[in-house]
């Protein structure tokens, strides 16, 4: 959330001060349990003779920081990702930011001159463009929602800017109206004591700064061939609130002009807020508050006779909403956000037309948010994953055809998660234990049933990868800081195979199995 640039913005002081109180309540709660208990038992029931579609690639939905962030990384950090297999489907990156105002699109361009200079952001693009197969561009228009420009020049403006940024990076296909208006104009202000009518921006008031995006839009997909044509969507609100969702759908509902679009929803998901924006709830205390969110906003786009199958972009994802932490020595936070991304990646999967987008490549300030190592005392890192990153990469080299994968192991939303999957060139389980700040490890046993054919005769090559706060962990080991084959053997499985794994707090575990 936009709280992630707090510790640099006064007016935030109080969410900063709300996070950090709660967090450190919660970190005091872990550093006072007691030592690990004996394993528990968990059992995943793998049936690899089922079919539940093409597996959810949750690793290939990613953002990159601002133009700002590590700049003189980022053309490495595309590189490695690449050769590493972690191309993306769609990354988020940022025209627009206002902790990098001089590179803000809506300054770069020139209504009177009908030009833009994009040389400031030319490298980002054009990197961005080298690691993904389309750009999501996100562009919140703050100077138009706070009256310091005229609001009769955003639709021109924003013509001129999609052109030209189109033009020149053609992988642009998606336009994000907006970053967390409803925390920008409104739940900032009520944080830092503003009453509710006073604030920049009222919930029923923030459409008619979308009306100009889908205006812009029209123009310069006219000129577009069908297939590049631009997608639309919105609002980036900050958290899936009734109060702002409803009354955006209510009027886009309403709009009668036959031109509007709206090809996508998007929010984010860290946290709520109570009615005064004074006290967060984390969804890190129990990940599954967004397993049903899916089934709300069909809700919502159904009561408004709307594309129930309207896709919904979870743009930005984590544990760690700005400064937040669990334990202030990070250590043990990185394997918990690895965790913890898998397991919002485990309910996003199992939710239809919603996709979820992983937060970041490399934070600006806040590392435990880092999908590569940044903050050592020699600098960032080049080519090193954190744990985090190495989950993404677990989940790259997951089969292509997700099966069903059931486990008895949760408790609340803690736990052993499994999702396996399946191709011609082999079969997939990846295991993990979502802990968060508890310690229960368990002794989980994987049985496997139904194997593809290729695997029932002859030698099959099996291979283990972890990551735990030892394994594939920098911030435990150096040497073994990316992905680690832990265990490879040939075994002959027939027509079943079983596993047993002892999953550590919040380890994670990738088998495959292939053709010897």
């Amino acid at each position: 959330m936009s709280t992630r640039d707090a510790t640099s913005r006064g007016p935030v002081a109080g969410v900063v001060a709300a996070l950090l109180l709660l967090t450190s309540l919660q970190s005091g709660a872990a550093h006072a349990a007691e030592p690990p208990a004996p394993l528990s038992s968990a059992r995943v029931s793998v049936d690899f003779g089922s079919r539940e579609g093409p597996l959810p690639r949750a690793e290939k939905y990613n953002n990159f920081g601002n133009v700002t962030a590590w700049p003189e990384q980022r053309a490495e950090d595309v590189n490695f990702y690449n050769k590493q297999g972690l191309h993306g489907d769609i990354y988020r990156v940022w025209l627009s930011s206002t902790n990098a105002r001089d590179a803000d699109v809506f300054n770069l361009c020139d209504l009177a001159t009908n030009q833009c200079d994009l040389s400031k952001l030319d490298a980002y693009l054009s990197e961005a463009s080298a690691v993904s197969d389309s750009l999501l561009v996100d562009l919140n228009p703050t100077d138009f929602v706070e009256g310091k420009r005229p609001l009769k020049d955003l639709k021109p403006l924003l013509e001129l800017i999609l052109r030209r940024v189109k033009e020149k990076y053609p992988r642009v296909r998606y336009v994000e109206a907006f970053n967390e208006p409803d925390w920008q104009f409104y739940g900032q202000q009520r944080n830092a004591g503003r009453p509710a009518d006073r604030t920049t921006l009222q919930p029923g008031g923030l459409y008619r700064y979308y009306v100009p995006f889908y205006g812009a839009l029209d123009d310069v997909n006219q000129h577009l061939p069908r297939a590049d044509r631009l997608k639309l969507g919105g609002p980036a609100l900050s958290v899936m609130d009734p109060k702002w969702m409803k009354p955006f759908l209510d009027a886009f509902a309403a709009d009668k002009n036959p031109g509007k679009r709206l090809d996508f929803l998007s929010y984010h998901a860290y946290l709520s807020w109570d009615e005064d924006y004074k006290i967060p709830t984390m969804y890190r205390n129990d990940l599954r508050v967004v397993a049903s969110q899916r089934d709300v906003l069909r809700g919502w786009l159904k009561g408004r006779h709307l594309d129930q199958h309207l896709p919904a972009f979870v743009t930005e994802t984590g544990i760690y909403p700005g400064p937040a932490y669990d334990d202030t020595d990070p250590t043990k936070d990185y394997i918990r956000q690895a965790a913890a991304m898998a397991t919002y990646s485990y309910y996003y999967a199992n939710q239809p037309d919603t996709h979820m987008f992983n937060w970041c490549v490399r934070h600006s300030t806040q590392e435990r948010k880092d999908q590569l190592v940044t903050r050592t005392p020699d600098g960032p890192l080049t080519d090193t994953f954190t744990p985090y990153g190495n989950m993404l990469l677990m989940q790259s080299r997951m089969k292509d055809t997700r099966v069903s994968a059931v486990t008895d192991g949760l408790e609340g939303d803690n736990g052993v998660y499994a999702m396996a999957s399946k191709d011609r060139t082999g079969a997939s389980v990846m295991a993990w234990n979502w802990q968060h700040v508890n310690d229960r490890g368990y002794r989980t046993t994987i049985d496997m049933s139904h194997l593809p054919s290729q695997l029932r005769h002859g030698p099959v090559r099996e291979r283990v990868y972890r990551i735990d706060q030892t394994t594939s962990n920098y911030y435990g080991d150096p040497a073994k800081a990316n992905l680690q084959l832990v265990g490879e053997k040939i075994v002959r499985p027939g027509r079943t195979y079983t596993k047993t794994l002892d999953l550590a707090p919040n380890a994670l575990y990738l088998i495959l199995l292939e053709r010897a």
